[in-house]
């Protein structure tokens, strides 16, 4: 444990650095006669650790005042000690300066109780008054900064804050881990919970988090949810150049705040007064869409799919990507749902394809909601309406037919497959890539480019794909 100050004298805080990265703010007091005992806090950085050490201090000092243990005077040194510790680390915040100076009042209080019960003899060192004083010439907070900070009554003898003015310091990424596991918990389906959340939105909002949310408040030194404002959130959201990922972002943060509030770790929520960036600005200029597949190229991508499907198989490449791209084109399905189809959704009496399944790349997390791999599972799909079944096109039908004869083949004189003692069966993927499991919606992007690249043809992802089969309907 890598020790910041080595040793303070009594009625200073100090700091250390554990082993796991973590800060242990530190304080000697004695009140009320006894022993002097040591107060220790930890936190993830150095202004929480000693945020929460005040905090255990001022509990501390209200239970040995209510045992009734505090029957002399308090030490008038504690508060000059106490702040010029904390100003010699250099820790000296708003939140920081708002509890000590409740601390202060509240031993000033204390002080003056006991001494109006006593003989106040001549010498008597003079107390703190309970007034906005802080020691060592630390300013006190504006008043427009802590709208929220505890109001100091006295009652029963002792200062307390008023409860519904009360609101908890909390660091932004303690709370948004805390609401993170808190959401990956709703992805459970219980008798309480039965309409769990699709673990691929809590991913979405944690990617939202980790890449813009986050590392935007912590370059701008943006420590506590309460420093988060209107401001702010606005310029986070300039920052973000992708106009979904605006999108997105504003969501993750609102939801965020709701949680904290519905915690009463927030009292304010600032993107209520801010719109909503859309997923999307739209033009009205049909030219800025060029994403899509226009209406008389639609054959020429088939006839490149079908070519560079007949080609990696007579170069043994074993690989269906062009397939599946030519059956998401000719439906207009989902990448996930594509790489989730099995035979089984190959309905030929009716000459239908059936809907019904989604395979999707999964985070995979510890027990502390961090990020801990990956993994690809089955999962549900994105809405109730997304459930459907879908005509098959002749051609479409011809080239799967094929595709699952060779794919039957493959079971039967594949070294791997055999090693592996997997057995074709109807509940078989369609699409397979070379390791021989189904693709995800992150492989597409890389194998549609190459595809792209290697015929020359224009731009375009997976997602205009399927949305290609929607236009051309209209």
């Amino acid at each position: 444990m890598e020790k910041i100050k080595e040793r303070t004298e009594q009625y200073s805080v100090s700091v250390r650095v554990t082993n796991n990265g973590y800060f242990e703010a530190r304080i000697s007091i004695k009140i009320g006669g006894g022993r002097s005992p040591r107060i220790q806090k930890g936190g993830r950085t150095e202004e929480l650790a000693v945020l929460n050490l005040l905090t255990a201090l001022e509990n501390h000092i209200d239970t040995c005042y209510n045992s009734g243990i505090i029957t002399t005077k308090i030490d008038d040194c504690i508060p000059q000690r106490l702040m010029k510790s904390i100003n010699d680390l250099g820790l000296i915040t708003p939140e920081i300066s708002t509890i000590a100076l409740a601390i202060f009042n509240k031993i000033a209080f204390i002080n003056s109780n006991i001494m109006n019960t006593i003989a106040i003899p001549n010498n008597v060192i003079s107390f703190y008054p309970p007034q906005n004083n802080i020691p060592n010439s630390v300013a006190p907070v504006p008043a427009n900064v802590f709208t929220t900070a505890p109001a100091l009554v006295p009652t029963n003898n002792l200062i307390v804050e008023t409860p519904k003015e009360k609101q908890e310091i909390c660091v932004i990424e303690d709370i948004a881990n805390e609401w993170h596991i808190y959401r990956l918990s709703l992805c459970k389906k219980t008798e309480d919970n039965p309409k769990p959340l699709s673990q691929t939105t809590v991913d979405n909002n944690y990617k939202r988090l980790k890449n813009d949310i986050l590392p935007f408040f912590k370059k701008n030194k943006i420590i506590y949810l309460s420093q988060i404002t209107e401001d702010w959130v606005k310029s986070l959201l300039k920052s973000i150049k992708c106009q979904n990922s605006k999108h997105k972002a504003y969501i993750a943060l609102n939801m965020l705040f709701k949680y904290a509030i519905k915690n009463k770790k927030a009292t304010i929520n600032p993107l209520e007064k801010i719109d909503k960036p859309p997923e999307k600005i739209d033009t009205g200029n049909e030219e800025d869409d060029d994403n899509y597949i226009e209406p008389d190229r639609q054959d020429i991508w088939l006839d490149k799919f079908e070519s560079e499907y007949e080609e990696s198989r007579l170069q043994d490449q074993k690989s269906d990507m062009s397939i599946l791209f030519e059956t998401m084109l000719l439906t207009g399905i989902r990448p996930e749902e594509a790489c989730g189809l099995k035979w089984t959704a190959l309905d030929l009496k009716n000459n239908e394809l059936i809907i019904n399944n989604a395979h999707k790349d999964f985070i995979k997390y510890d027990e502390n909601g961090e990020e801990n791999g990956h993994y690809r599972s089955d999962d549900k799909l994105k809405t109730p309406q997304s459930y459907r079944r879908i005509p098959l096109n002749p051609r479409l039908r011809e080239i799967l037919l094929k595709h699952k004869k060779y794919q039957q083949e493959l079971f039967k004189k594949s070294r791997a497959i055999k090693s592996r003692k997997w057995k074709w069966s109807e509940n078989q993927y369609m699409f397979l890539g070379r390791n021989y499991y189904p693709y995800v919606s992150e492989d597409l992007a890389y194998g549609l480019r190459k595809f792209r690249n290697k015929y020359n043809l224009e731009y375009c992802s997976p997602y205009r794909i399927k949305a290609f089969f929607c236009y051309i309907l209209l």
